[in-house]
């Protein structure tokens, strides 16, 4: 007799190829089908990825369910507000195929696994069931003491995404959500302590990025350089490398892997500090390359802002030969998880210098 539970599980983002979120996503769902039959409400985005990794290994236990959305083009990604309201109407249409669903068969558990923020509500709390919120996070805030980092663009941005997630935290759905999960998993402590206070019970420290799932890792000689992998996107701390490797012994290179609207601004900023014929800027690379690259340094710097989980800084956990850290948010928790302590050096926010 089959005694593994049925869990409909919401995972808007999920690709067994992309790193972030949607990598995260991926890793959660893989961790839950160790134990449970999953039918899975996802976007469009990835679905071809996903159908192709069906035909790999269809073993009957999951089920991928496309629920369509229409993938945003790049000039509503601007803000977070027209994505995440997109993401809004995908979730009426995943509720009303949840309930379809939930009339022709049983099942046990309701789980909401990606884009889960404290500031937005899940239908999963609604179908009768009993419900696994999260990994949720959506709360992190730069350090003050490295906001200047930001410039006048990412200071703006940053007090548009707080009056904006305040005021999404406070609608009615997003309450009854956070109030009505049976069980809630949280990427950081700062999530937690953003939650209405009948929601702090019950609720558990757990990030996403724990759940990735890591490549093989290449054996790789000691480059003797530095690393920083990320989007270039100010909240990803990018100028703080910079600025680290400016203060360092001239014999000490970076190379920086990853694209973005920051780009052009650092490697101004390499360039003013005196330091470009030290930094390489690779772009974006395969993710094959970009793990390479991570094993042969001889350091991994992670120094964002705002970070709620953090994939990258999982992987270079197995992969690194050392770390360095800003102890903040969503990848402090990461960090402090490491099995081998003395190879990660865990940096308090504080002044640039």
């Amino acid at each position: 007799m089959d005694d593994r539970p049925s869990l409909l599980v919401f995972a808007y983002a999920c690709s067994p190829t992309m790193g972030s979120e949607h990598g995260a996503g991926w890793g959660v769902v893989t961790a839950l089908q160790e134990f449970a039959d999953l039918t899975v409400l996802t976007g469009s985005r990835h679905i071809d990825e996903i159908r192709e990794w069906e035909q790999e290994n269809a073993d009957g236990g999951t089920v991928f369910v496309e629920v369509p959305d229409r993938v945003l083009g790049p000039l509503l990604r601007w803000h977070r507000i027209p994505e995440f309201l997109h993401y809004l109407f995908w979730l009426r249409k995943a509720r009303r195929t949840a309930s379809a669903l939930c009339n022709t068969r049983s099942f046990d558990v309701a789980v909401h696994a990606t884009f889960s923020a404290f500031w937005l509500p899940t239908p999963a709390v609604d179908l009768g069931l009993p419900s696994v919120w999260g990994p949720v996070g959506g709360a992190v805030t730069t350090p003050k003491p490295l906001r200047r980092l930001l410039g006048v663009a990412g200071l703006a941005q940053e007090y548009l995404d707080y009056a904006s997630v305040r005021l999404m935290a406070a609608l009615p759905a997003s309450r009854r959500t956070a109030i009505g999960a049976s069980e809630r998993v949280l990427q950081n402590e700062e999530t937690r302590s953003m939650l209405p206070r009948l929601a702090r019970g019950r609720s558990r420290i757990l990030n996403h990025a724990l759940f990735s799932v890591v490549p093989d890792f290449p054996e790789e000689e000691d480059g003797r350089y530095a690393l920083w992998v990320s989007p270039m996107e100010s909240r990803k701390g990018p100028q703080l490398a910079l600025e680290a490797i400016a203060r360092t012994d001239e014999r000490i290179t970076l190379k920086m892997v990853g694209d973005g609207p920051q780009r052009r601004n650092l490697e101004e900023a390499a360039t003013e500090l005196g330091i470009s014929d030290r930094v390489t800027f690779t772009g974006l690379v395969p993710r094959e390359e970009a793990v390479r690259l991570m094993c042969g340094a001889t350091t991994v710097l992670f120094t964002g802002l705002r970070e709620e989980g953090g994939l990258a800084l999982a992987e270079a956990m197995y992969a690194a030969r050392r770390l360095v850290v800003l102890d903040h948010g969503g990848a402090g928790a990461v960090a402090r998880s490491a099995t081998d302590a003395q190879r990660v050096a865990l940096i308090p926010p504080g002044p640039v210098d």
